[in-house]
């Protein structure tokens, strides 16, 4: 009986855990994407000194969210994510309209990171 009581112990502790991490990285993507969404605004408006700004916050912090997040996510779900970021990185002081593709590919791979790790019951079982 002792086995099953510890057992179960286990199997809540990693329910518990998965279910904390899961909204961890819910919460930093929720942050990241309202970030784009205001760089990408201020590009929208040309305030370019703006958008350099907001893009270098949105690098510290998906720096920062990506040192702790490889230890629980997938090295691949980082890795275009993380190319995304330097890119974006490069054009903000441009003019260019690659610049808005590439905020809309990231917008669209951080909501992808966001809903793959949101702990539902369908995405358990």
């Amino acid at each position: 009986m002792t086995r099953v009581k510890i057992s179960a112990l286990i199997v809540l502790m990693l329910i518990g855990l998965s279910a904390l991490s899961g909204i961890w990285i819910n919460k930093k993507c929720s942050n990241m994407l309202s970030e784009l969404s205001a760089a990408n605004e201020f590009f929208d408006k040309g305030d370019m000194e703006s958008v350099k700004a907001a893009v270098q916050k949105l690098s510290d912090q998906w720096e920062k969210f990506r040192k702790k997040a490889s230890v629980l996510l997938k090295y691949e779900k980082l890795v275009e994510i993380d190319r995304l970021c330097s890119r974006i990185g490069e054009l903000a002081g441009k003019d260019d309209a690659e610049l808005t593709a590439e905020f809309a590919e990231l917008h669209d791979m951080l909501e992808m990171l966001k809903s793959g790790e949101t702990p539902l019951l369908t995405s358990v079982f």
